[in-house]
């Protein structure tokens, strides 16, 4: 139940093709299902997680909210049109900031409602990804991309740019959740929702040390010999 990322069922790629977004978030999003409701993480679902500060139950629940906040903020009413709207990138920065991932208010916010939201157990948590995917399935199409919503600390951006962030989110933590359970290997997730994530990160990075820094560490290790992190 791995996390690394086997060639894609979608076809080719292309970034800023709405219909290709959705398809691969709710791609992603049928995993996360699949995942929850194995035996595997039921079996380790009060161990300690690969991320630190979370049992496996709390980090299923962060998963799980990936999706279940999604259906929340692309229903709210759109914000005001007057509020600029930002990318999946500038929401990642702006929400995340500089908060240490451990130790910060936020984060123990965070932590909190993951466990909360596991606290149900496995497998229901898993129908109550089921249930939202279906409905975003229902209620998402490619003429819905450039809605507007407004979505954690007020930030506002497209449902595209909005799936984009949650897309990060899968990917990330379905391979925390892999390399806790002891199943590292196995390809699960198509390249296209990697690619996607991989994409966004990249853009963090950039805004954050600019983009020579990047360039140089992936292609200049002699110069540049630390990693360039999003995060």
């Amino acid at each position: 139940m791995g996390s690394n990322c086997s060639r894609s069922r979608i076809g080719g790629f292309m970034r800023g093709v709405s219909s290709a977004i959705l398809t691969a978030f709710l791609e992603a999003a049928e995993r996360v299902e699949s995942v929850l409701d194995s035996t595997v993480v039921a079996e380790h679902w009060e161990d300690q997680s690969a991320l630190e500060g979370y049992t496996v139950a709390g980090l299923a629940g962060h998963l799980a909210r990936a999706v279940l906040t999604a259906e929340q903020y692309v229903d709210a009413p759109a914000p005001p049109g007057t509020v600029e709207a930002t990318d999946a990138a500038g929401y990642l920065i702006a929400v995340l900031g500089d908060h240490d991932p451990v130790d910060s208010d936020f984060h123990r916010r965070v932590r909190a409602r993951s466990h909360d939201a596991s606290a149900v157990g496995a497998a229901a948590l898993a129908q109550d990804v089921g249930r939202a995917r279906r409905r975003l399935q229902e209620h998402l199409d490619g003429s819905t991309m450039d809605r507007r919503v407004e979505v954690l600390q007020g930030v506002v951006l497209t449902v595209e740019e909005y799936l984009r962030t949650r897309l990060v989110e899968l990917v990330v933590h379905l391979d925390d959740l892999a390399v806790s359970v002891g199943e590292e290997n196995r390809q699960d997730l198509a390249q296209d929702a990697c690619e996607e994530a991989a994409v966004v990160l990249i853009q963090v990075a950039m805004r954050r040390h600019g983009a020579l820094a990047v360039i140089h560490g992936l292609a200049r290790r002699e110069r540049h010999p630390e990693a360039v992190r999003a995060f």
